[in-house]
């Protein structure tokens, strides 16, 4: 076997394609599946962002009827992924969609080599490839085929951070910057760029010597930082604009999906019902499996800072829970904004790691066989948004 076959960014990549290609195998197998296979993968946010690619954003925002406007609804969506699904289309003639679901596992099998790379720095290659498997096997990474941006957006996240780490500043500048317009938890990539950023000017703040040349580096350094934290700021610019009110975006969020930042205050009702009983009928399950998450991807990040972690990946861990925690809007789709957070999966995977191999091996079967069942459950039986 080829050397480069057995690099643990290569065998991450192949083990997410294999474990994206079971859970579409169980899709397709399924007897509950009522619809063509590209419909399911389609679904819910999909749908929105076939629309963009096909007929760009809304010219206005409407807020007068949020239940059934199929327009201005567009410009909650951010514009990176439908852009290139667009132009994946027009290269190849695919069908939208079609060309989402192919973009979300190209980014994904991406993602994971990048992970890999980043787990692999941290403890080891085995720690890198079970790093990468057990994000390619989280709950809700089926996201990662479908027409979602959380393949994408983890893709560029991961990326941004593999530059940063070899001081590559304006590759991370710019990936952080399409994080940014990828989705709005860019905020945390950018903010974990910048957070190194002023951390590496202090420590090569100018001296003595070459004062002229390493002041440059420095400014350069802080402005790298800076774009990377400008992208989301700027997709929310871009909106006002569109909508004529500074809190375009923010208002299209809250009229269409009831989405907002509300400090946890709707999570913490999610975990007092829970513990009371006093879910809605049908989403017992679920709310139980939503808060369980939750709780875990806290003690999760707590492991990885016990581990140390590389602290820039800690702090978009950080801002990225936190402004999954504290934001309100569909239960359910917690799970999904959880998948991007790749960083939970190091201290699993340095746990795992220390384990034997039937162990690892058992371990990452049960992952693949429960994730697989819940991504299908979800997808073809569960009736609300994901």
């Amino acid at each position: 076997m080829p050397a480069w076959l057995r690099h643990p960014a290569v065998i991450a990549a192949g083990g997410f394609l294999a474990i994206r290609g079971f859970g579409l195998l169980a899709l397709l197998l399924s007897p509950a599946r009522d619809r063509p296979l590209i419909e399911v993968l389609g679904i819910w946010d999909g749908g929105w962002y076939v629309r963009i690619a096909e007929s760009g954003y809304a010219d206005h925002l409407d807020l007068s009827q949020p239940d059934s406007d199929q327009s201005t609804g567009s410009l909650a969506f951010f514009p990176v992924y439908p852009l290139l699904m667009r132009l994946l289309s027009a290269i190849t003639g695919l069908d939208s969609r079609w060309a989402g679901v192919i973009l979300s596992l190209a980014a994904g099998a991406l993602a994971a080599a990048g992970i890999a790379a980043l787990a692999r720095d941290w403890r080891g290659d085995r720690v890198g490839v079970l790093a990468a498997l057990l994000w390619a096997c989280s709950p809700m990474a089926v996201v990662g085929a479908l027409v979602y941006t959380e393949a994408l957006f983890t893709a560029l996240a991961v990326w941004t951070f593999v530059a940063l780490r070899h001081d590559r500043w304006w590759l991370a500048a710019g990936l952080g910057f399409a994080a940014g317009l990828a989705r709005p938890t860019g905020i945390a990539v950018g903010t974990a760029v910048a957070a190194w950023a002023l951390w590496t000017y202090w420590h090569r703040r100018p001296r003595d010597r070459d004062v002229d040349s390493s002041w440059r580096a420095g400014v350069g350094v802080l402005l790298a930082g800076a774009v990377a934290l400008a992208g989301t700021p700027t997709f929310w610019l871009w909106v006002g604009v569109r909508a004529d009110r500074w809190d375009g975006w923010f208002a299209a969020q809250e009229a269409f999906w009831g989405s907002q930042f509300d400090g946890g205050a709707a999570t913490l009702i999610l975990v007092e019902d829970v513990i009371l009983g006093d879910t809605r009928a049908g989403s017992e399950l679920l709310s139980l499996a939503v808060v369980c998450a939750l709780l875990t991807a806290v003690v999760l990040l707590i492991l990885a800072i016990r581990g140390r972690v590389w602290w820039p990946l800690l702090v978009y861990g950080g801002v990225s829970l936190v402004m999954i925690i504290g934001g309100a809007g569909y239960f359910s789709s917690k799970l999904r904004f959880l998948v991007p957070l790749f960083v939970l999966a190091f201290p699993l995977a340095r746990w795992l790691s220390a384990r034997s191999r039937a162990i690892r091996t058992l371990v990452i079967l049960a992952a693949v066989a429960g994730g697989t069942a819940s991504g299908t459950w979800m997808l073809l039986s569960w009736p609300y948004a994901i």
